[in-house]
Protein backbone atom coordinates (compact mmCIF):
# COMPACT_ATOMS: atom_id res chain seq x y z
CA UNK A 1 0.00 0.00 0.00
CA UNK A 2 1.20 3.32 -0.84
CA UNK A 3 0.25 6.72 -0.25
CA UNK A 4 -0.60 9.48 -2.28
CA UNK A 5 -0.24 13.35 -2.48
CA UNK A 6 -1.10 15.74 -4.91
CA UNK A 7 1.98 17.85 -5.37
CA UNK A 8 -0.22 21.06 -5.87
CA UNK A 9 -2.53 21.17 -3.31
CA UNK A 10 -5.57 23.53 -3.64
CA UNK A 11 -6.20 24.38 0.08
CA UNK A 12 -4.61 25.71 3.86
CA UNK A 13 -1.70 27.56 1.93
CA UNK A 14 -1.05 25.60 -0.81
CA UNK A 15 -0.13 26.16 -4.34
CA UNK A 16 -3.54 25.23 -6.64
CA UNK A 17 -3.54 22.44 -9.09
CA UNK A 18 -3.94 23.40 -12.46
CA UNK A 19 -6.24 26.53 -13.01
CA UNK A 20 -6.01 27.80 -16.75
CA UNK A 21 -7.70 31.13 -17.45
CA UNK A 22 -4.51 33.65 -17.73
CA UNK A 23 -2.27 32.56 -14.79
CA UNK A 24 -2.37 29.16 -15.55
CA UNK A 25 -2.20 26.20 -17.96
CA UNK A 26 -4.16 23.41 -17.62
CA UNK A 27 -4.25 19.58 -19.05
CA UNK A 28 -0.42 18.63 -18.82
CA UNK A 29 0.35 15.93 -21.64
CA UNK A 30 3.81 14.60 -20.96
CA UNK A 31 5.51 13.57 -18.03
CA UNK A 32 8.13 15.73 -15.76
CA UNK A 33 11.46 16.05 -15.60
CA UNK A 34 13.76 16.78 -12.93
CA UNK A 35 17.32 18.28 -12.37
CA UNK A 36 19.76 18.02 -10.10
CA UNK A 37 18.22 20.44 -7.19
CA UNK A 38 15.38 18.30 -7.07
CA UNK A 39 13.28 20.91 -9.53
CA UNK A 40 10.44 19.35 -12.03
CA UNK A 41 9.85 20.89 -15.25
CA UNK A 42 6.77 19.93 -17.43
CA UNK A 43 4.30 21.38 -19.80
CA UNK A 44 0.35 22.55 -19.67
CA UNK A 45 -1.18 22.32 -23.37
CA UNK A 46 -3.40 24.97 -22.92
CA UNK A 47 -4.02 28.78 -21.87
CA UNK A 48 -1.74 30.18 -19.32
CA UNK A 49 -0.26 34.11 -19.69
CA UNK A 50 -0.14 33.65 -23.68
CA UNK A 51 -3.17 31.72 -23.93
CA UNK A 52 -1.24 28.70 -25.67
CA UNK A 53 0.41 26.58 -23.04
CA UNK A 54 2.70 27.06 -20.46
CA UNK A 55 6.48 25.31 -19.66
CA UNK A 56 6.43 24.87 -15.54
CA UNK A 57 8.87 24.50 -12.82
CA UNK A 58 8.17 23.03 -9.80
CA UNK A 59 10.67 24.10 -6.68
CA UNK A 60 10.06 21.67 -3.80
CA UNK A 61 9.88 22.97 -0.36
CA UNK A 62 12.73 24.07 1.76
CA UNK A 63 11.39 21.59 4.60
CA UNK A 64 9.26 18.07 5.32
CA UNK A 65 5.86 18.34 4.54
CA UNK A 66 6.01 22.36 3.18
CA UNK A 67 4.42 23.34 -0.47
CA UNK A 68 5.57 23.22 -3.75
CA UNK A 69 6.07 26.65 -5.72
CA UNK A 70 5.44 26.75 -9.19
CA UNK A 71 6.98 29.10 -11.60
CA UNK A 72 5.91 29.42 -15.26
CA UNK A 73 9.09 29.26 -17.30
CA UNK A 74 7.78 30.19 -20.89
CA UNK A 75 3.97 31.09 -21.65
CA UNK A 76 3.64 30.44 -24.85
CA UNK A 77 1.24 32.87 -27.07
CA UNK A 78 1.28 30.87 -30.86
CA UNK A 79 3.11 33.30 -32.77
CA UNK A 80 6.68 32.23 -33.56
CA UNK A 81 7.44 30.38 -30.23
CA UNK A 82 4.48 27.84 -30.79
CA UNK A 83 1.14 26.77 -28.92
CA UNK A 84 -0.10 23.68 -27.28
CA UNK A 85 3.24 22.11 -26.00
CA UNK A 86 2.49 18.40 -26.05
CA UNK A 87 6.07 16.34 -26.22
CA UNK A 88 8.39 15.20 -23.58
CA UNK A 89 10.93 17.95 -22.46
CA UNK A 90 14.96 17.33 -22.52
CA UNK A 91 17.29 19.31 -20.33
CA UNK A 92 21.24 19.28 -21.37
CA UNK A 93 24.09 19.59 -19.52
CA UNK A 94 24.22 23.59 -19.04
CA UNK A 95 20.40 23.80 -18.09
CA UNK A 96 18.57 24.52 -21.26
CA UNK A 97 15.39 22.99 -22.00
CA UNK A 98 13.82 21.53 -25.41
CA UNK A 99 10.37 20.62 -26.84
CA UNK A 100 8.07 20.70 -29.36
CA UNK A 101 4.70 22.23 -30.10
CA UNK A 102 1.56 21.02 -31.82
CA UNK A 103 0.98 24.70 -33.33
CA UNK A 104 1.48 27.72 -33.64
CA UNK A 105 5.22 28.90 -35.52
CA UNK A 106 5.33 30.61 -38.82
CA UNK A 107 3.12 28.02 -40.58
CA UNK A 108 0.61 27.19 -37.34
CA UNK A 109 1.96 23.77 -37.68
CA UNK A 110 4.90 23.56 -35.22
CA UNK A 111 7.82 24.16 -33.38
CA UNK A 112 11.26 22.93 -32.02
CA UNK A 113 11.59 25.22 -29.14
CA UNK A 114 14.78 25.72 -26.50
CA UNK A 115 14.57 27.65 -23.12
CA UNK A 116 17.24 29.31 -21.63
CA UNK A 117 17.82 29.23 -18.12
CA UNK A 118 18.43 32.94 -16.89
CA UNK A 119 22.05 34.41 -16.52
CA UNK A 120 23.50 35.28 -13.40
CA UNK A 121 21.49 37.50 -11.43
CA UNK A 122 18.66 37.52 -14.05
CA UNK A 123 15.07 35.37 -13.36
CA UNK A 124 13.77 35.62 -16.80
CA UNK A 125 14.07 32.15 -19.39
CA UNK A 126 14.46 32.95 -23.11
CA UNK A 127 12.88 31.28 -25.79
CA UNK A 128 14.13 30.51 -29.16
CA UNK A 129 11.83 28.67 -32.01
CA UNK A 130 14.83 25.92 -33.37
CA UNK A 131 12.70 25.10 -36.43
CA UNK A 132 9.27 25.93 -37.05
CA UNK A 133 7.53 22.54 -38.74
CA UNK A 134 6.09 22.59 -42.24
CA UNK A 135 2.76 21.76 -42.95
CA UNK A 136 1.24 18.94 -45.51
CA UNK A 137 -1.23 19.30 -47.93
CA UNK A 138 -3.65 22.40 -47.23
CA UNK A 139 -2.77 25.42 -44.90
CA UNK A 140 -2.91 24.19 -41.58
CA UNK A 141 -2.49 20.73 -41.72
CA UNK A 142 -0.34 19.95 -39.23
CA UNK A 143 2.30 17.16 -38.64
CA UNK A 144 2.02 16.69 -35.07
CA UNK A 145 5.19 16.37 -33.49
CA UNK A 146 5.16 14.17 -30.63
CA UNK A 147 8.36 12.74 -28.69
CA UNK A 148 11.66 14.15 -29.36
CA UNK A 149 15.14 12.00 -28.13
CA UNK A 150 18.68 12.85 -27.99
CA UNK A 151 22.14 11.91 -28.34
CA UNK A 152 24.05 12.77 -25.18
CA UNK A 153 27.09 12.14 -27.04
CA UNK A 154 26.72 14.38 -29.93
CA UNK A 155 24.04 16.92 -29.04
CA UNK A 156 21.68 15.98 -31.72
CA UNK A 157 18.13 15.65 -31.53
CA UNK A 158 15.62 13.22 -32.68
CA UNK A 159 12.22 13.13 -33.08
CA UNK A 160 8.66 12.03 -34.33
CA UNK A 161 5.75 13.65 -36.82
CA UNK A 162 2.67 11.48 -36.13
CA UNK A 163 1.20 12.69 -39.74
CA UNK A 164 2.10 14.27 -42.86
CA UNK A 165 5.14 13.44 -44.84
CA UNK A 166 4.75 12.32 -48.80
CA UNK A 167 2.72 9.14 -47.51
CA UNK A 168 1.15 11.08 -45.00
CA UNK A 169 2.04 8.17 -42.63
CA UNK A 170 4.33 10.65 -40.34
CA UNK A 171 8.23 10.41 -40.09
CA UNK A 172 11.28 10.36 -38.11
CA UNK A 173 13.49 13.25 -38.49
CA UNK A 174 17.14 14.24 -37.02
CA UNK A 175 17.96 17.89 -35.85
CA UNK A 176 22.09 18.92 -35.80
CA UNK A 177 23.53 22.18 -35.20
CA UNK A 178 25.55 22.89 -38.13
CA UNK A 179 27.60 25.79 -38.40
CA UNK A 180 25.49 28.13 -35.74
CA UNK A 181 21.85 26.78 -37.77
CA UNK A 182 19.92 24.03 -36.84
CA UNK A 183 19.86 21.31 -40.14
CA UNK A 184 16.48 18.87 -40.64
CA UNK A 185 16.95 16.44 -41.99
CA UNK A 186 13.93 13.25 -42.63
CA UNK A 187 15.59 9.81 -41.41
CA UNK A 188 12.11 7.70 -42.49
CA UNK A 189 8.51 8.42 -43.88
CA UNK A 190 6.20 5.65 -43.11
CA UNK A 191 3.48 5.00 -45.43
CA UNK A 192 -0.68 4.87 -44.25
CA UNK A 193 -1.88 3.36 -47.76
CA UNK A 194 -2.89 0.00 -46.91
CA UNK A 195 -1.96 -0.48 -50.83
CA UNK A 196 1.15 -0.19 -50.43
CA UNK A 197 4.01 -2.34 -49.21
CA UNK A 198 5.52 0.02 -46.80
CA UNK A 199 1.97 0.19 -44.77
CA UNK A 200 4.06 -3.04 -42.93
CA UNK A 201 6.19 -0.78 -41.27
CA UNK A 202 3.39 0.88 -39.17
CA UNK A 203 2.18 4.42 -39.80
CA UNK A 204 1.66 7.52 -36.68
CA UNK A 205 4.98 7.26 -34.99
CA UNK A 206 4.99 8.39 -31.37
CA UNK A 207 7.53 7.03 -28.77
CA UNK A 208 11.06 7.38 -29.97
CA UNK A 209 13.93 6.44 -27.35
CA UNK A 210 17.98 6.41 -28.40
CA UNK A 211 19.70 3.04 -27.11
CA UNK A 212 22.75 3.18 -25.79
CA UNK A 213 23.79 1.29 -29.09
CA UNK A 214 23.42 4.12 -30.79
CA UNK A 215 19.90 3.07 -32.17
CA UNK A 216 17.46 4.64 -32.38
CA UNK A 217 13.71 2.54 -30.87
CA UNK A 218 10.49 3.95 -31.70
CA UNK A 219 6.63 2.50 -32.01
CA UNK A 220 4.04 3.33 -34.66
CA UNK A 221 0.57 3.46 -33.32
CA UNK A 222 -1.33 2.02 -36.55
CA UNK A 223 -0.85 0.11 -39.73
CA UNK A 224 1.69 -3.00 -39.51
CA UNK A 225 -0.99 -5.44 -39.38
CA UNK A 226 -3.18 -3.30 -38.27
CA UNK A 227 -2.42 -2.47 -34.67
CA UNK A 228 0.70 -0.94 -34.71
CA UNK A 229 4.85 -1.70 -34.29
CA UNK A 230 7.53 -1.68 -32.79
CA UNK A 231 10.58 -0.56 -34.85
CA UNK A 232 14.73 0.26 -34.87
CA UNK A 233 16.20 3.00 -37.08
CA UNK A 234 20.10 2.30 -37.36
CA UNK A 235 23.37 4.43 -38.82
CA UNK A 236 24.39 2.90 -42.02
CA UNK A 237 27.03 6.07 -43.43
CA UNK A 238 25.07 5.20 -47.09
CA UNK A 239 23.44 7.54 -48.96
CA UNK A 240 20.51 8.17 -46.65
CA UNK A 241 22.08 7.65 -43.34
CA UNK A 242 19.68 5.16 -41.60
CA UNK A 243 18.37 1.83 -42.35
CA UNK A 244 15.16 0.43 -41.30
CA UNK A 245 14.07 -2.58 -39.23
CA UNK A 246 10.38 -3.59 -38.45
CA UNK A 247 11.09 -5.74 -34.38
CA UNK A 248 7.51 -6.19 -34.18
CA UNK A 249 3.67 -5.97 -35.46
CA UNK A 250 0.85 -6.20 -33.28
CA UNK A 251 -2.78 -7.39 -33.90
CA UNK A 252 -5.59 -5.93 -35.94
CA UNK A 253 -7.98 -5.14 -33.01
CA UNK A 254 -8.70 -4.76 -28.81
CA UNK A 255 -9.34 -8.74 -29.57
CA UNK A 256 -5.47 -8.82 -30.06
CA UNK A 257 -3.97 -11.28 -27.67
CA UNK A 258 -0.47 -9.89 -28.44
CA UNK A 259 -1.65 -6.58 -27.40
CA UNK A 260 -2.98 -3.55 -30.19
CA UNK A 261 -1.75 0.41 -30.50
CA UNK A 262 1.61 0.70 -28.93
CA UNK A 263 2.45 3.25 -26.35
CA UNK A 264 5.51 3.63 -24.48
CA UNK A 265 9.14 2.54 -24.77
CA UNK A 266 11.77 1.13 -22.08
CA UNK A 267 15.23 -0.38 -22.87
CA UNK A 268 15.55 -2.96 -19.89
CA UNK A 269 18.89 -4.81 -19.16
CA UNK A 270 20.17 -6.40 -22.06
CA UNK A 271 18.32 -4.52 -24.28
CA UNK A 272 14.98 -6.16 -23.66
CA UNK A 273 12.35 -3.45 -24.85
CA UNK A 274 9.14 -3.10 -22.88
CA UNK A 275 5.92 -1.16 -23.07
CA UNK A 276 2.10 -0.65 -23.00
CA UNK A 277 -0.41 -1.56 -25.50
CA UNK A 278 -3.77 0.85 -24.97
CA UNK A 279 -5.50 -2.30 -26.03
CA UNK A 280 -5.81 -6.33 -26.84
CA UNK A 281 -4.75 -8.75 -24.58
CA UNK A 282 -6.97 -11.44 -22.71
CA UNK A 283 -9.69 -8.60 -21.61
CA UNK A 284 -8.56 -6.17 -24.03
CA UNK A 285 -7.79 -3.24 -21.70
CA UNK A 286 -4.32 -3.30 -22.89
CA UNK A 287 -1.47 -5.56 -22.06
CA UNK A 288 1.93 -4.30 -20.70
CA UNK A 289 4.90 -6.51 -22.82
CA UNK A 290 8.26 -7.36 -23.22
CA UNK A 291 10.15 -7.81 -26.56
CA UNK A 292 13.43 -9.89 -26.71
CA UNK A 293 15.97 -9.65 -29.34
CA UNK A 294 17.39 -12.82 -31.16
CA UNK A 295 20.24 -14.39 -30.30
CA UNK A 296 23.59 -12.78 -32.13
CA UNK A 297 23.72 -13.81 -34.95
CA UNK A 298 20.68 -15.96 -35.68
CA UNK A 299 19.09 -13.46 -37.62
CA UNK A 300 15.95 -14.61 -36.08
CA UNK A 301 12.83 -12.09 -34.76
CA UNK A 302 11.67 -10.84 -31.71
CA UNK A 303 10.04 -12.29 -29.27
CA UNK A 304 7.25 -10.90 -27.38
CA UNK A 305 5.75 -12.00 -24.32
CA UNK A 306 2.56 -10.52 -22.45
CA UNK A 307 3.69 -9.49 -18.68
CA UNK A 308 0.22 -8.20 -17.77
CA UNK A 309 -2.92 -8.76 -18.89
CA UNK A 310 -4.96 -5.53 -17.49
CA UNK A 311 -9.12 -6.35 -16.02
CA UNK A 312 -10.40 -3.24 -16.37
CA UNK A 313 -10.32 -3.60 -12.21
CA UNK A 314 -6.84 -3.16 -12.23
CA UNK A 315 -6.50 -0.26 -15.05
CA UNK A 316 -7.43 -0.03 -18.57
CA UNK A 317 -5.68 1.94 -21.34
CA UNK A 318 -1.49 2.24 -19.95
CA UNK A 319 -0.44 4.66 -22.73
CA UNK A 320 2.27 6.12 -20.56
CA UNK A 321 4.21 2.93 -21.07
CA UNK A 322 6.81 1.64 -18.21
CA UNK A 323 9.58 2.66 -16.52
CA UNK A 324 12.82 0.41 -15.01
CA UNK A 325 12.73 0.50 -11.04
CA UNK A 326 14.84 -1.33 -7.96
CA UNK A 327 15.34 -4.59 -8.41
CA UNK A 328 14.38 -4.82 -12.10
CA UNK A 329 10.81 -3.90 -11.26
CA UNK A 330 8.57 -2.02 -13.31
CA UNK A 331 6.23 1.18 -12.71
CA UNK A 332 3.40 2.63 -14.82
CA UNK A 333 -0.05 4.13 -15.11
CA UNK A 334 -2.94 3.68 -16.69
CA UNK A 335 -5.61 6.58 -18.15
CA UNK A 336 -8.70 4.45 -16.85
CA UNK A 337 -9.96 1.50 -15.18
CA UNK A 338 -9.16 1.31 -11.34
CA UNK A 339 -11.44 0.69 -8.48
CA UNK A 340 -13.74 3.65 -9.32
CA UNK A 341 -15.33 1.80 -12.38
CA UNK A 342 -17.07 4.16 -14.93
CA UNK A 343 -16.84 7.36 -12.73
CA UNK A 344 -14.08 9.29 -15.16
CA UNK A 345 -16.24 9.34 -18.42
CA UNK A 346 -14.78 7.26 -21.56
CA UNK A 347 -11.79 6.26 -19.46
CA UNK A 348 -13.87 3.53 -17.61
CA UNK A 349 -12.36 4.77 -14.65
CA UNK A 350 -10.42 7.22 -13.32
CA UNK A 351 -6.84 5.28 -13.47
CA UNK A 352 -4.07 3.56 -11.33
CA UNK A 353 -0.52 3.13 -10.69
CA UNK A 354 0.63 -0.43 -10.72
CA UNK A 355 4.01 -1.83 -9.97
CA UNK A 356 5.20 -5.19 -11.61
CA UNK A 357 7.83 -7.95 -9.89
CA UNK A 358 9.36 -10.30 -12.10
CA UNK A 359 9.67 -13.92 -9.93
CA UNK A 360 11.94 -16.51 -10.36
CA UNK A 361 9.64 -18.79 -12.78
CA UNK A 362 9.45 -15.74 -15.14
CA UNK A 363 6.49 -14.51 -14.19
CA UNK A 364 5.29 -11.39 -13.42
CA UNK A 365 3.56 -9.87 -10.30
CA UNK A 366 1.37 -6.98 -10.25
CA UNK A 367 0.52 -4.45 -7.45
CA UNK A 368 -2.02 -1.75 -7.27
CA UNK A 369 0.24 1.21 -5.67
CA UNK A 370 -2.96 3.54 -6.09
CA UNK A 371 -6.58 3.97 -7.67
CA UNK A 372 -6.98 7.40 -8.80
CA UNK A 373 -10.60 9.12 -7.48
CA UNK A 374 -13.42 10.99 -8.83
CA UNK A 375 -13.83 12.81 -5.72
CA UNK A 376 -11.71 14.94 -2.92
CA UNK A 377 -9.71 16.40 -5.49
CA UNK A 378 -7.75 13.75 -6.00
CA UNK A 379 -5.88 13.93 -9.69
CA UNK A 380 -7.48 11.60 -12.15
CA UNK A 381 -6.27 9.67 -15.45
CA UNK A 382 -2.79 10.09 -15.48
CA UNK A 383 -1.48 11.00 -19.36
CA UNK A 384 0.88 9.74 -21.72
CA UNK A 385 4.03 10.48 -19.94
CA UNK A 386 5.74 8.30 -18.39
CA UNK A 387 6.69 8.48 -14.41
CA UNK A 388 9.67 10.05 -12.76
CA UNK A 389 11.15 8.23 -10.04
CA UNK A 390 13.16 9.92 -7.55
CA UNK A 391 14.71 8.52 -4.33
CA UNK A 392 11.70 5.64 -3.72
CA UNK A 393 8.87 8.12 -4.36
CA UNK A 394 6.80 8.28 -7.89
CA UNK A 395 6.02 11.74 -9.80
CA UNK A 396 3.51 12.31 -12.27
CA UNK A 397 0.98 14.31 -14.16
CA UNK A 398 -2.80 13.65 -15.11
CA UNK A 399 -5.49 15.12 -18.18
CA UNK A 400 -7.96 15.96 -15.42
CA UNK A 401 -8.47 16.34 -11.66
CA UNK A 402 -7.26 18.54 -8.91
CA UNK A 403 -9.55 20.84 -7.39
CA UNK A 404 -10.18 22.96 -10.51
CA UNK A 405 -10.32 19.71 -12.76
CA UNK A 406 -8.00 20.64 -15.51
CA UNK A 407 -4.85 18.48 -14.01
CA UNK A 408 -2.11 17.77 -11.45
CA UNK A 409 1.06 16.73 -10.66
CA UNK A 410 0.97 14.03 -8.11
CA UNK A 411 3.26 12.05 -6.55
CA UNK A 412 3.55 8.17 -4.76
CA UNK A 413 5.33 7.33 -1.49
CA UNK A 414 5.89 4.45 -0.22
Amino acid sequence: MCERNLIRRPKRGHPSPFAGGSTDGFEPYAGLIADAAGNFYGTAAYDGPGGQGIVFELTPPSGSGGTWTENILWPFSGASDGATPTSNLIMDSSGAIYGTTVFGGTYNCGTFFQLTPPSAGGTAWSESSLYQFPCFGTANATQDPTTIAQDPATGVFYGTLQAGGPHEGGSVYKLALSGGVWAYTTLHNFNDNSSDPGYANGCNPWTLIFGPDDNLYGIALFCGLGGGTVYRLYPTGGATGWGFNLIYSFGASSTSLNGAYPYGLLIGLNGVLYGGTAEGGSSAYGTIYSLTRPQAGTGGPWTEAILLNFALSDGNDPTAGVILGPAGGLYGTTSGGGYYGGLCGFYLGCGTVFQLTPGPDGVWTETVLHNFAPTGGDAINPNPGPLLERDGDLYGTTYNGGADGDGAVYAIHP
